[in-house]
């Protein structure tokens, strides 16, 4: 039998305590075109043909994030693998990572990496979709998964989630810089349940970070903290921890 390669994943749909806020049902239209400069999909990403994923990677492509962020969170003990949605692009094309709609492994997963297939795949909810914030949104799940393929191991554990998911909220953070409060009509899942909630959790005033602890822990708390590539730190030593309200820094 072919030996089943590991999956990792991002986003997925559960819930969550600290997450109370209600979210009207008015739809968004894109409210601003993206740049279509900057990547020659004919040469460098013949494969990619779907026209919804070709606007999240330029939106990707355009993404930069604010050095004080990157700051923050190394000041965290968080570590980003790329330092621009560029970055990140370019190492998409180097490793031929292709990106795909389909099922994933459970419904409420927004979006996952296949090690063995070098395949990042969106849930199939988003196939064809027009709207703008959920566009820029799965360029965020792309960034996430791209950090994963980075690792080339298969594996992860709960320092490698803080490290891709702080990438995540400061990239969020960008695309509010950018578009202006966006995303806060939606109530698509990978959006009120994914990208906005780590931009709030990483960025909250707590010093000790509880909430992001328990989203953490009730998502990933069955992964070791850390590994040869990502070190734990104290968030993710304080994700193991019980109680969590042992203060992180002690």
């Amino acid at each position: 039998m072919t030996p089943v390669m590991p999956i990792s994943t991002v986003f997925s749909k559960i819930s969550s305590p600290v997450q109370n806020q209600e979210w009207t049902k008015n739809p968004i239209e894109q409210t601003e075109p993206v740049s279509t400069t900057g990547i020659d999909f004919v040469q460098k990403l013949p494969w990619l043909k779907d026209k919804t994923l070709e606007s999240s990677m330029l939106a990707l492509k355009d993404l930069k994030f604010d050095p004080d962020d990157i700051k923050y969170l190394k000041n965290m003990g968080v570590k980003v693998p790329y330092k621009s949605g560029a970055e990140a692009v370019k190492f998409i094309e180097k490793q031929n990572i292709r990106i795909l709609f389909d099922k994933t492994t459970e419904p409420g997963i927004h979006a996952q990496y296949d090690f063995g297939r070098n395949i990042i795949t969106i849930n199939e909810r988003y196939r064809n979709t027009n709207d703008f914030p959920v566009i820029l949104a799965i360029a965020e799940a792309i960034l996430h998964e791209a950090g994963h393929a980075k690792d080339n191991d298969g594996d992860s554990s709960v320092q490698e989630e803080l490290d891709f998911l702080g990438m995540n909220a400061i990239a969020h953070r960008a695309f509010l810089r950018k578009y202006g409060d966006i995303f806060s009509d939606s109530t698509e899942p990978i959006i009120s349940d994914g990208v906005s909630i780590y931009a709030k959790l990483f960025f909250e005033p707590d010093p000790e970070k509880r909430n992001l602890v328990q989203r953490i822990k009730d998502k990933y708390g069955d992964l070791p903290s850390g590994d040869r590539m990502h070190p734990p730190g104290a968030l993710a030593r304080a994700v193991k921890r019980n109680p969590i309200q042992n203060a992180l820094f002690t």
